[in-house]
C-alpha cells in the first residue's frame, strides 16, 4: 500500500438510500470524465459496501439477540426476520454478491428478505434516523463526529471502517460526496467529518442534488462549515476537474466553476457558471464498483440521455424546476446516448439498461435506440417520461417496444384536469386510457408513481383518481405512494400562495415517514386552507393502497395476483419463510386462530385453530373441516405454504 501513488480523487455514494438496484450515476460519469483525462479516481459505493456487510451473520445475529425474548409482536417479527435470514445467509450472498444461485428462496424473494433483514440490523441506527429539522442533524453530526469508533451503534461503526480501509488504500488528494437523497445527508456529513480528521490534507467536497437544493441552508451547518471544504452546486464534471487542476497550482481556486467554498474569508456567492455541456461528456465508467453485486434479481446498469427536464414545469418538482432558466436543460445526441448504451453493454455484458432520466424525451431516445440496433447490439431498456401526447400514437408505441423497451415508469397525480392545469403537468388526463392501453397493448410494463395532498383535492376527485386506477390495475403496476412536497428550489415553494397553499418555513422539515423509505423527499410543510388536511390526504392514499392491486407490480403478494388460484388442500407444509406466532407475541390479536408470518412478503393470515390443526412440528398443517381445506388452498396459492399428501394416520380431530 505504501508503494501505490495518492489518488487524485475518491469520490464516494454515502447510505442511507435503497438506490441499491444499480450503481447511482453520479459517480460513474464523474468517474468516467475525469480518468478521460487522465485522473487516478476511486470510485465507491458506500451504500451498497455497508449493504453487504450487514448481511452476515455476526451483525444478523445482533439484531436477533436485541430482539429475542422480549414481549411483543414487534420483538418477535425481528427475531424471525434476522433469524430466518441467516438460515438462508448462504443462498442470499450467493444471489446478492455474484447472481449464482439464490436455492429455494428465489431471486426475487432474496432480495426482499436480503433487504428486509439488513433493515433490522439499520433500525435504531443513526444512518436511520428521521431528522425534524437541519439543526438537530446538524447537532448529532457534532456529537458523533467526536466518538470513538467503539462508541458508535455497531452499523456506524462498520461504516467508519470500511470508509477508514477506502482512505487508507487510495490516499486521496480530493474526496467528493454525492447526495442525492436527503437521508443521504447526514451519514455524509458524518463522513466527510472523519474525512478531515483520517485525511486532514484531502479537500473534501459534497455534491449531488441535495446539495443543489439546499446549499444556503448547509452553508449555515457547523458540520459543513468544518468539515467540508466546498459545496458543488452543478454537474460536477468541470467543477472536479478545475478544482484537481487548482489542488495541481495550474489555475486558481477563485476560477472553479459551480462550486461555493465554505472557509471564513473565501468567496462563498454565486458560483461561477459552467462552460461545459452534457455534450462534452462521455460514457459512464463503471469499473471499480462490483456492478454484479447490486440487490436487484438480475444484472442491470442504467445511464441517462440528458440533464434536467425538457418540460421542467411541473410546480412541485425541484429537479425539472431547475430546468427553466435558458440552457439548463441539455440532452444528449442519438450517437452520444448509443455510444452509452454500446460502452455498458460491451464491457459488462448485460442485456437490460434503464434510462433513469427525471423526463425521457422519448422521441430522442427511439432514434438513439435505432442507432444501438444499426451497431447490431440487442439490449432492452426502461424509460421514465409523464402520459404526454405522442403516446397515442399506436405506432410510436409499437416501435418503442420492437426497439426493446420493455419497462416505462410514469408519475401519476390526478385524472382532474383542473389539478394537472394547477401544477402545470402539460398532460391531458382525457388522453391517459388511450395512451395506458397503447403502452401495454405494446407489451411494455407500466408502473406509476402516485401522488396525493394535491392543493384542494376534493373527495369526488381523489375517490375518481382512485376507480381510474382500479380500473386499469391489470395493465399498471405501482412502485410508490406519496403526498406532495414543497421541496426548496420548486415554483410551489417559491410562490405557495399562487397554488392556494401555505407553508411553514420555521425549520421544521416536512416528508412522507409513513409512506416512503426514510421520509422520501423533504421540504417545508405544507397546507391547503381551502382544501383537506394532511390525515385526509394520507387516509386517500391508504384507500388506493388497499383498494388498488396492481398486477403490474413484481413485488406485489402473490396472494394478491388475480392469477393465483388453488383448490382445498387437506395437509400442508409451510414454506421456510413462513413462521408461526407464538401466543405470546400475539398481543391479543387473532384470538383463536393460528397466527402465520411471511417474513417475505410482510403478511399475516390468521387461521381458525377449530378448522386447521397444527402438528408438533409447528409447521404442518391439517384441514379439520371443508372449511379448513378451502384456507389451506388459499395459504398454497399464497406460496406460504405447500400441498403434501395426507399422512397414512388422520388427525383426530380431521374429517373422515
Amino acid at each position: 500500500m505504501g508503494d501505490t501513488a495518492p489518488a487524485d480523487a475518491v469520490l464516494l455514494f454515502p447510505p442511507q438510500t435503497e438506490a441499491r438496484l444499480f450503481p447511482y450515476l453520479s459517480l460513474p460519469y464523474l468517474t468516467g470524465h475525469l480518468r478521460a483525462q487522465g485522473r487516478t479516481v476511486h470510485q465507491e459505493d458506500l451504500n451498497l459496501g455497508l449493504f453487504h456487510e450487514l448481511l452476515q451473520y455476526g451483525p444478523l445475529m445482533g439484531a436477533y439477540e436485541r430482539h429475542r425474548g422480549r414481549a411483543g409482536m414487534r420483538h418477535w417479527y425481528r427475531a424471525a426476520m434476522a433469524e430466518t435470514a441467516c438460515a438462508h445467509l448462504p443462498e442470499l450472498r450467493s444471489h446478492i454478491l455474484t447472481k449464482h444461485g439464490s436455492g429455494t428462496l428465489g431471486p426475487a424473494r432474496a432480495v426482499r428478505l436480503a433487504n428486509q433483514a439488513v433493515e433490522t440490523v439499520l433500525e435504531d441506527s443513526f444512518l436511520t434516523r428521521p431528522w425534524p429539522g437541519l439543526d438537530a442533524l446538524d447537532a448529532e453530526v457534532a456529537r458523533l463526529a467526536a466518538q470513538d469508533t467503539a462508541a458508535l451503534d455497531p452499523p456506524t461503526a462498520t461504516l467508519r471502517r470500511l470508509l477508514e480501509r477506502t482512505l487508507a488504500a487510495n490516499r486521496p488528494r480530493l474526496v467528493g460526496l454525492s447526495v442525492a437523497f436527503f437521508s443521504q445527508l447526514a451519514p455524509a456529513l458524518l463522513i466527510a467529518a472523519w474525512v478531515r480528521a483520517l485525511q486532514p490534507e484531502a479537500q473534501v467536497w459534497l455534491g449531488g442534488q441535495q446539495v443543489m437544493l439546499r446549499s444556503g441552508e448547509l452553508l449555515g451547518l457547523h458540520s459543513v462549515r468544518h468539515g467540508a471544504d466546498a459545496l458543488c452546486t452543478a454537474a460536477g464534471e468541470e467543477p472536479l476537474a478545475a478544482g484537481l487542476d487548482a489542488l495541481d497550482g495550474t489555475t486558481a481556486a477563485s476560477d472553479v466553476p459551480g462550486v461555493l467554498w465554505t472557509a471564513p474569508g473565501r468567496e462563498t456567492g454565486a458560483a461561477l457558471p459552467l462552460r461545459m455541456t452534457f455534450r462534452d461528456t462521455g460514457p459512464p465508467d463503471f469499473a471499480g464498483l462490483p456492478v454484479h453485486s447490486y440487490v436487484a434479481e438480475d444484472f442491470q446498469l442504467a445511464i441517462v440521455s440528458c440533464v434536467g427536464c425538457y418540460w421542467g414545469r411541473c410546480v412541485f418538482c425541484s429537479y425539472g424546476n431547475r430546468s427553466l432558466p435558458k440552457g439548463a436543460y441539455q440532452q444528449g445526441t442519438p450517437a452520444q446516448i448509443a455510444d452509452s448504451v454500446e460502452s455498458v453493454v460491451r464491457r459488462h455484458g448485460v442485456d437490460f439498461v434503464a434510462v433513469v432520466d427525471e423526463n425521457t424525451n422519448l422521441r430522442l431516445i427511439v432514434q438513439a435506440m435505432r442507432e444501438v440496433r444499426r451497431r447490431g447490439i440487442r439490449v432492452t431498456f426502461s424509460t421514465r417520461n409523464r402520459l404526454e401526447s405522442v403516446l397515442l400514437d399506436e405506432e410510436f408505441c409499437r416501435e418503442l417496444s420492437a426497439l426493446g423497451c420493455v419497462l416505462m415508469s410514469v408519475g401519476y397525480e390526478t385524472n382532474a384536469q383542473r389539478l394537472l392545469d394547477l401544477m402545470d403537468k402539460g398532460v391531458v388526463s382525457a388522453d391517459y386510457q388511450r395512451i395506458i392501453d397503447n403502452i401495454t397493448g405494446a407489451g411494455i410494463n407500466l408502473r406509476l408513481s402516485v401522488m396525493g395532498g394535491l392543493f384542494d383535492e376534493t373527495d369526488d376527485e381523489a375517490k375518481a383518481s382512485r376507480e381510474f386506477l382500479r380500473a386499469n390495475e391489470t395493465k399498471i403496476g405501482i412502485d410508490v405512494l406519496q403526498l406532495m412536497v414543497a421541496e426548496p428550489g420548486t415554483l410551489l415553494a417559491a410562490d405557495a400562495a399562487r397554488y392556494g397553499i401555505t407553508l411553514d418555513r420555521t425549520g421544521v422539515l416536512g416528508a412522507n415517514p409513513e409512506l416512503n423509505y426514510l421520509g422520501g423527499r423533504h421540504g417545508y410543510p405544507l397546507t391547503a386552507p381551502d382544501g383537506p388536511g394532511r390525515a385526509t390526504s394520507l387516509h386517500r392514499l391508504t384507500d388506493t393502497f388497499r383498494a388498488v392491486r396492481p398486477q403490474g407490480n413484481d413485488a406485489l403478494p402473490p396472494h394478491q395476483r388475480h392469477s393465483r388460484t388453488h383448490g382445498p388442500v387437506r395437509h400442508a407444509r409451510l414454506r421456510p419463510w413462513v413462521r408461526p406466532v407464538p401466543a405470546a407475541a400475539a398481543e391479543g390479536t387473532g384470538a383463536g386462530s393460528l397466527l402465520l408470518s411471511d417474513l417475505v412478503w410482510q403478511q399475516i393470515f390468521a387461521l381458525p385453530r377449530e378448522h386447521v390443526a397444527v402438528e408438533e412440528d409447528a409447521y404442518t398443517l391439517t384441514a379439520r373441516s371443508d372449511r379448513g381445506a378451502r384456507l389451506l388452498g388459499r395459504l398454497v396459492a399464497a406460496d406460504a405454504a405447500e400441498s403434501i399428501p395426507l399422512p397414512d394416520r388422520l388427525d383426530a380431530g380431521s374429517p373422515a
